[in-house]
């Protein structure tokens, strides 16, 4: 499992300040997967796949954390 920390995906003047978002996750496809669900605007999912491939993965240590599959904070504008 990984914590991946990216950036908004909703460009400006949609977006006025874009935003932040942090996902655990197995993969890329499950990031993606998290968001299109987290997304309150299906016309930028396009571009979903694009700011999880240039997010921060980290990886996680298997003993010391919850590791459900989750969004676990976001801050969107």
């Amino acid at each position: 499992m990984k914590i991946y920390i990216g950036d908004y995906w909703v460009p400006f003047p949609v977006s006025e300040y874009g935003g932040t978002w942090t996902v655990i996750a197995e993969n890329d496809q499950q990031v993606i997967d998290l968001l299109k669900e987290l997304s309150y605007d299906e016309e930028y999912h396009d571009k979903i796949p694009n700011a999880v491939e240039n997010a921060y993965a980290l990886v996680l240590h298997p003993e010391y954390v919850d590791h459900t599959p989750r969004v676990l904070d976001h801050f969107f504008t």
